[in-house]
């Protein structure tokens, strides 16, 4: 992610590996009444647009990963993104340029001090931000949320996943503020809250 010297509102991203926490943290800077949007949900809802150009390049892409309804499979994303570097990077150049036009498009009707753009599989995407939180958890806790979220993965899926992720956020580590979610809601809860007044207390 790139970084802004100036941006009304300011942008904070919000990125962690499949199961570190994402969504309790964005969940509780909801409840303080900061506007938050989830790239990979709008990224969802262009693929699964039949009609949208996006999911058409991504028709003659990935055929076989196609519905008969002409959107792309459910849990398809997740299937390509750990199992296929290569299909990985061209479906985020498909999607790419459609997900931050329509993130960008967002924030500019967003009447707030900053705001929250989470993402996980488009972390090493060039959106422009002021901050950025890296939600961090340890790989075996990680594990186990997968396998209640998803149990039809396999081990080797959901250990790739982690891998792939790990990598891509390597390079973002020492600019992120980091949030660690091994322990209690109310620790993650506590951290967030802290961030927040951070927040305030700088762009105030």
């Amino acid at each position: 992610m790139k970084y802004s010297i100036h941006a009304s509102p300011y942008v904070v991203g919000l990125t962690g590996g499949v199961a570190a926490g994402k969504s309790e943290v964005r969940k509780t800077f909801e409840a303080l009444a900061v506007p938050c949007l989830d790239a990979d949900v709008v990224a969802r809802n262009i693929h699964q647009d039949p009609l949208h150009p996006a999911t058409q390049e991504l028709a003659c892409a990935f055929p076989e990963w196609m519905s008969n309804e002409g959107a792309l499979k459910r849990g398809s994303l997740q299937g390509l993104f750990a199992r296929n570097g290569e299909a990985n990077r061209t479906l985020i150049e498909i999607l790419k340029p459609h997900v931050l036009a329509a993130v960008r498009d967002w924030i500019k009707h967003q009447v707030a001090l900053y705001v929250i753009c989470e993402s996980a599989l488009l972390t090493s995407e060039p959106m422009t931000v002021d901050k950025l939180i890296l939600v961090e958890s340890q790989t075996p806790l990680r594990i186990q949320r997968m396998r209640l979220r998803n149990p039809q993965w396999s081990e080797d899926d959901m250990n790739t996943l982690i891998r792939v992720q790990a990598k891509m956020q390597r390079s973002q580590i020492a600019e992120a503020d980091i949030i660690r979610n091994d322990g209690s809601l109310e620790a993650l809860q506590q951290q967030v809250v802290k961030l927040h007044h951070n927040y305030q207390t700088l762009w105030n």
